[in-house]
């Protein structure tokens, strides 16, 4: 295929002559596969003339070192059970701004109520002054300043409350953004993509949107409830005798309706996160699923994760049906009880009742029909919208990485002088449950040296990459550079003088080429222009419309692999570092990609140090010294034409697993890189 149409439509020697270049073959192993006919036999390069451009030849033992984590560890979610902690409301009210805020806040509620009950009662006694005194100047004034202070105190005590309220979820989100973005590589290894989004959408949403307005609708009838049993009490004072029982009644069904519509609430939370979880691995595998034919599969695992959090949803209905039934016999015994009284004590002359209280307290018995029971069920639903407080606050206290910066930051310079690597007795494991990844590996590289490491599935390869980018810290030994022990640098300091091309090329999407290349603004056009010409890119480039100024769409998708890892080496060749970490870069591009990469790296990084992570043995065994990894063990470290010296060494059965011939080119390969230098 080229610029999308069929160029050759044929046997692979077919394709290889009509490419013109671009393809080349590859040698695999005769006992293993057959490439086209018995003629092509004739274009296999024997093992007395092989040279520098000899085929490409591919490791098929080796693969990316992903199992040195051992078996996928995903960790069920953390669920709390009981009641909310306290800790949870003072971290709410300190994210607010303090608990003098909190505090505040409920003082205003208290006075805003106060001054609406104030208010009603001496409207009531003005309605019942003489005409002449009701138009009184200083009557009429003293009303309309309480008419005007309780709606002053009405309209500050709502703007305070959602100001105070949005500015806690403000800060808890940005808290949780920077402890998840500083968090150990442990921390993501164990918990899936989905897990992390339901806290940031769903539980940031609930904070965002619901809370501050059931906080808000909660305390408003809260103060109304008490102002009305206060008043009631006050014009009838027996009616103290039946609110022990009706209290004692309350708090019992409460309880029993908090216990059980927190859990529920927190069994949402977490019946949501495999919700997103089955959405995030039917997008991102959307290509695989429609050719396996597995749609229906997970249409019905996404049926049971949303059947799942139906069941939580409509228990939570159910428990508040059966707490309104309850909170409303409260209200009608207590109405009942006080109007009865109210009559019965009017009737007799027992007490000097005044007309307009009695009036008022009876209405606001009768408003608490449908008040009292909406506050509790508000007071219900703010306890378990803290669920989600709670979920975000334990993301805030995840394990950080170590510090960006240090002091001894400063004593190094922007680069590493020589590059010299010393590995001392390091240890690394991936998490505690895991065995060690790497088991006191030494080794020493000189600055200017290619080094390439090899090894089976889970020898280790990877995590030696990550230990040099301190992803994965030492837990014995230690690592120098240039005689500087880097676990004593910030990490800022350490992965930037390090650059790194891994074997899935990243770009950011949403951002322009340029800022993909030079993403802090360090360098000028003319640099950048520069180092696109050094891999081949620039034309590329320059005949998009807007040129460096061009966005790169989702997952770099505007550019192909190749070209995607042509970028990320010009970001590298731009950063001029003295030490390169290469990730099999070229295992999903094309000979004629792999050739550029190649080139671009033995000009760009001439004198640097290079490790290469290798999964074909082709790209390494022209390097100055190979490191073979296995079980996490320094097996053998050296020259490649040393290692194959030694009869049924581990390098050596490696090479001559690929078949005869291709050992052959290799074992050429590696003597004549001996002989040039």
């Amino acid at each position: 295929m080229k610029e999308g149409r069929i160029e050759c439509d044929g046997t692979y020697m077919d394709c290889v002559e009509k490419s013109g270049g671009s393809i080349s073959l590859a040698i695999q192993s005769e006992d293993k596969r057959k490439v086209g006919n018995d003629d092509i036999d004739n274009n296999v390069v024997e093992s007395g003339n092989c040279d520098k451009k000899s085929s490409m030849v591919t490791l098929t033992t080796a693969d990316a070192d992903v199992a040195s984590r051992g078996e996928v560890d995903t960790q069920k979610e953390d669920k709390e059970s009981g009641t909310l902690k306290w800790m949870t409301l003072s971290n709410y009210a300190r994210a607010m701004g303090g608990l003098w805020v909190g505090v505040g806040l409920l003082l205003l509620l208290g006075l805003g109520q106060a001054a609406a009950l104030i208010t009603v009662i001496s409207m009531g006694k003005w309605a019942d002054m003489p005409r002449e005194e009701q138009a009184r100047p200083l009557t009429v004034c003293i009303m309309a300043g309480l008419g005007l202070t309780t709606l002053v105190l009405a309209l500050v005590r709502v703007l305070a409350c959602f100001r105070f309220t949005i500015r806690a979820s403000r800060v808890l989100h940005d808290r949780m953004t920077e402890a998840v973005l500083r968090a150990r590589i442990e921390f993501f290894d164990t918990n899936p993509s989905g897990r992390i989004l339901n806290r940031f959408s769903a539980d940031i949403g609930i904070c965002d949107d619901q809370l501050p307005l059931t906080l808000y609708d909660f305390l408003s009838c809260l103060f109304m409830v008490l102002s009305a049993v206060c008043t009631a009490v006050a014009v009838l004072p027996v009616a103290l005798a039946v609110l022990p029982l009706l209290a004692f009644y309350f708090l019992r069904i409460r309880n029993i309706y908090i216990a059980s519509s927190r859990e529920i609430k927190r069994y949402d939370g977490l019946s949501r996160s495999p919700i997103f979880a089955n959405l995030g691995e039917s997008l991102n595998g959307i290509a695989t699923i429609r050719a396996n034919g597995s749609i229906p599969f997970f249409k019905e695992k996404f049926s049971a994760s949303q059947d799942a959090n139906t069941r939580a949803f409509f228990a939570f209905i159910g428990i508040s049906r059966w707490l309104g039934f309850r909170l409303d016999s409260i209200v009608l015994v207590l109405l009942s009880f006080a109007s009865v009284l109210a009559v019965f004590f009017n009737e007799q002359g027992w007490f000097d009742i005044d007309p307009s209280v009695l009036g008022l307290a009876l209405t606001m018995l009768i408003q608490l029909a449908g008040m009292f029971q909406w506050m509790v069920r508000q007071s219900a639903e703010v306890e378990n919208q803290l669920v989600s407080v709670e979920r975000v606050l334990e993301y805030t206290q995840l394990t950080p990485e170590a510090s960006l910066t240090t002091d001894l930051d400063v004593s190094v310079g922007p680069v590493w002088k020589n590059g010299n690597i010393k590995i001392n007795n390091l240890t690394i494991r991936y998490r505690e449950s895991l065995p060690p990844s790497l088991r006191k590996v030494s080794l020493a590289i000189i600055g200017g040296e290619r080094v390439g490491v090899v090894g089976r599935t889970g020898s280790g390869k990877s995590t030696l990459v990550q230990a040099l980018l301190r992803i994965l810290e030492a837990e014995e030994g230690s690592i120098e550079i240039d005689r500087v022990d880097i676990s004593k640098l910030g990490l800022h300091k350490v992965r930037t003088m390090i650059s790194v091309i891994p074997q899935s090329p990243v770009l950011l999407s949403g951002c322009t080429i340029r800022v993909n290349l030079d993403p802090f603004g360090r360098h000028k056009k003319d640099e950048i222009q520069e180092a696109l010409a050094s891999v081949q890119m620039l034309d590329a480039v320059e005949n998009i419309p807007d040129g460096l100024e061009s966005n790169v769409d989702e997952g770099g998708s505007n550019f192909s692999t190749g070209q995607k890892q042509l970028i990320c080496l010009a970001r590298a060749v731009l950063r001029k570092s003295k030490i390169l970490v290469l990730d099999e870069p070229t295992a999903n591009v094309d000979t004629k990609t792999d050739t550029l990469l190649q080139r671009a790296i033995a000009e760009s990084f001439f004198g640097c140090t290079v490790i290469s992570v290798a999964h074909r043995l082709d790209t390494i065994i022209e390097y100055d010294k190979v490191l073979v990894l296995g079980d996490g063990k320094v097996l053998e470290y050296g020259r490649p034409s040393d290692l194959l010296a030694v009869v049924g060494g581990h390098f050596t059965k490696m090479v001559d697993d690929t078949g005869k011939q291709m050992s052959n080119i290799l074992r050429c390969k590696a003597n004549l890189s001996k002989t040039n230098k």
